[in-house]
């Protein structure tokens, strides 16, 4: 485990001294921060500078869902890998379902919009 050290904290400092001086160099915070007792490096500085200001976990695009495209040889043609013939479930649909179900926020909301969907279609 790291040990903890007695001091001024270098990062909030590198912090407070951009927030006077937006616009200065790593170097010139090197020094100015020198003169104060804090020893940093300029590539410490510039690391500091570039994550000041982002926020919260970096976001993802959303659930990756997979599309029926691929397509599958058998003895009567080729059908979507998602449809087998006789209606019957596959794991390529099942995997759709689930980003499915992700997407409208869990089963419950899956199955209102699945019942939405089917009055719809009567």
């Amino acid at each position: 485990m790291a040990k903890k050290t007695s001091g001024p904290n270098k990062s909030q400092e590198i912090r407070d001294y951009y927030v006077e001086n937006p616009d200065a160099k790593p170097k010139q915070v090197v020094e100015a921060l020198a003169a104060k007792g804090v020893v940093v490096t300029p590539a410490f500085v510039s690391t500091i500078k570039s994550t000041t200001g982002k926020k919260g976990p970096k976001t993802t695009r959303g659930p990756r869902v997979k599309r029926a495209t691929k397509t599958t040889t058998s003895t009567r043609g080729t059908q979507p890998a998602a449809v087998k013939a006789g209606g019957s479930v596959t794991i390529d649909s099942l995997v759709r379902a689930k980003g499915l179900v992700k997407e409208l926020g869990g089963i419950d909301n899956a199955m209102s919009a699945l019942a939405a969907l089917k009055r719809l279609a009567d």
